[in-house]
C-alpha cells in the first residue's frame, strides 16, 4: 500500500476533477432565459408626497428581459417571482420622466448570481403632478319631482356638510361643489339614505375625475324630513263685558291663517286655532297685540314670521269718567289701623250714549273689603264697583285699587 499511495492520491484527484467538470457542464451549467411581463414596482412615492407631488402615470408597466445565470438559479425566476424596481424619490418637480429600473430577484437567488443580458427597455416613463388638497368642498342638495298635495319638506340634514378632496392640482382646482339629487315624487314620509354625489365645475358641468383623485367619503347620509301640511284659520274669543256686547267689537287677525306641518295624527282635527281670549271689560280703547300662537305638540309653524297681529276696535259706544272721593267708599270688615292713602279714584263707565248719560255719580256704589281684599305686600285694596241693576252700561278697566296706609307700620 505504501508503494501505491501516490498513485491512489492521483487517482482520487482525477475523479474529483471529473465530478466537478460533470457538475459544471452537465448538472448545473450556465444558461440564459427570456422572461416577459415582469411588473415594475415604483418606490420613493413618499418622498414625492413631502414635496407636494404625486405619481399620476406609469405605475402599471412591465418589461421583458433576458437573464444569464446558473440553470438552478434561472429555474427560480419567472414573471411572478422577479420584479423590477424604479425609484422616483429624486424627482422634485412636476413633469414626465424616464426612470431607470433594476431587477429584484426572489430571496432564493442572490442578485450577484444572475445578470441582465438584454431588455426591451432600460427605462420606464412616469408622470408626476403637483398635489393639492381642498378640505372643504361644499355639498348642496337639489330636488327633483313634486311632493303629493298636502305635504311639505324641511331642509335636508347631512352627515357632513363638506368633502375633503386630494389629487392632482389640475383636476382638484376644477371642482366647484358637490351635489346630491333627491327625488320627491310620492314622498309622504321622511326620506333617509346613503346617497351618492356629483362633483361639478363652476359651469355646473359634471366632472369625470381620474382615479388619482381621492374623496373623504364615497357617500353622504341624507335625511329630508317630509310631513303633512295644512293652512289653519286663526280665531280670537271675545267675552262681552264692561258695557260692550260682541257686536260692538271688531277683531282683525293678520294673517288670518297660518301654515303648519306635522304628522297626520298631529294635524287630524286641527281645523282652527284659538290664539287669544279677550275680555272686553278690560279695554275701552283700540288695542293691538303681537303674539306667537301656541301650537299643539308635534305641530310646526312654517311661516317666515311666526308672529300674528291682533287689532281690536270698538263702535257704537262712549265712555264717561267719574271721580269718586275715597271717603265715599264703603269700607267692609274695617280695620281701624288702615287708612286710604289717596283722596279720589277715577272710575270709567262705558256703554251707549243713552246708557252712559243715565248714570250719575250717586248711582255708583264702591265697596272695599279691608280684610279680605287688602294686599299687605302692595299695600293696596281692591275695590268692588256696582252700577244700577237695570243699567246697560258697564265698568271697564277693573280691577280698581286704592293705596292704603297702615298706621301701625
Amino acid at each position: 500500500m505504501q508503494k501505491h499511495k501516490p498513485l491512489a492520491f492521483l487517482l482520487a484527484l482525477l475523479v474529483s476533477i471529473g465530478l466537478w467538470v460533470y457538475a459544471v457542464t452537465v448538472v448545473n451549467p450556465n444558461d440564459t432565459v427570456r422572461i416577459s411581463d415582469i411588473k415594475v414596482r415604483i418606490i420613493g412615492t413618499s418622498e414625492l408626497d413631502s414635496n407636494n407631488l404625486m405619481l399620476t402615470g406609469g405605475e402599471n408597466q412591465t418589461v421583458n428581459v433576458e437573464i444569464a445565470g446558473r440553470r438552478s438559479d434561472l429555474k427560480e425566476l419567472n414573471s411572478t417571482s422577479l420584479e423590477a424596481i424604479a425609484d422616483v424619490s429624486n424627482i422634485d418637480r412636476a413633469g414626465s420622466y424616464e426612470v431607470s429600473w433594476t431587477l429584484d430577484p426572489p430571496s432564493t437567488v442572490a442578485s450577484g448570481d444572475i445578470s441582465l443580458v438584454s431588455t426591451n427597455s432600460n427605462k420606464i416613463s412616469v408622470h408626476i403632478s403637483e398635489k393639492k388638497e381642498r378640505p372643504e368642498i361644499p355639498i348642496e342638495v337639489e330636488y327633483e319631482g313634486t311632493l303629493p298635495d298636502g305635504y311639505v319638506r324641511d331642509p335636508a340634514v347631512l352627515s357632513t356638510e363638506t368633502l375633503s378632496v386630494v389629487g392632482p392640482t389640475e383636476e382638484v382646482e376644477k371642482i366647484s361643489r358637490a351635489v346630491i339629487t333627491v327625488n320627491l315624487d310620492d314622498a309622504t314620509e321622511t326620506l333617509t339614505d346613503d346617497m351618492a354625489y356629483r362633483l361639478l365645475d363652476e359651469n355646473d358641468e359634471e366632472l369625470e375625475l381620474s382615479s388619482y383623485v381621492s374623496v373623504s367619503v364615497p357617500t353622504v347620509h341624507v335625511s329630508v324630513p317630509v310631513s303633512c301640511y295644512k293652512q289653519i284659520p286663526l280665531k280670537v274669543s271675545l267675552i262681552a263685558g264692561g258695557g260692550a256686547e260682541l257686536r260692538n267689537a271688531k277683531c282683525v287677525i293678520e294673517p288670518s291663517t297660518i301654515a303648519v306641518s306635522g304628522s297626520e295624527e298631529a294635524l287630524r282635527g286641527l281645523d282652527e286655532l284659538l290664539i287669544k281670549e279677550i275680555d272686553l271689560a278690560q279695554y275701552y280703547e283700540e288695542q293691538t297685540w303681537t303674539i306667537t300662537p301656541e301650537l299643539p305638540a308635534g305641530v310646526t309653524n312654517r311661516a317666515a314670521d311666526p308672529t300674528v297681529k291682533i287689532n281690536l276696535t270698538f263702535s257704537g259706544l262712549t265712555i264717561k269718567k267719574f271721580t269718586i272721593k275715597c271717603s265715599d267708599i264703603e269700607r267692609l270688615d274695617d280695620e281701624s289701623n288702615l287708612d286710604f292713602g289717596e283722596q279720589t279714584v277715577v272710575i270709567i263707565v262705558r256703554g251707549t250714549v243713552d246708557a252712559v248719560n243715565a248714570i250719575t255719580e250717586d248711582d255708583i256704589i264702591i265697596t272695599a273689603d279691608m280684610k279680605n281684599d287688602y294686599d299687605p305686600a302692595t299695600k293696596t285694596v281692591t275695590l268692588k264697583i256696582q252700577l244700577p241693576a237695570d243699567s246697560k252700561a258697564g265698568v271697564v278697566g277693573a280691577p280698581y285699587t286704592v293705596q292704603v296706609i297702615d298706621k301701625n307700620s
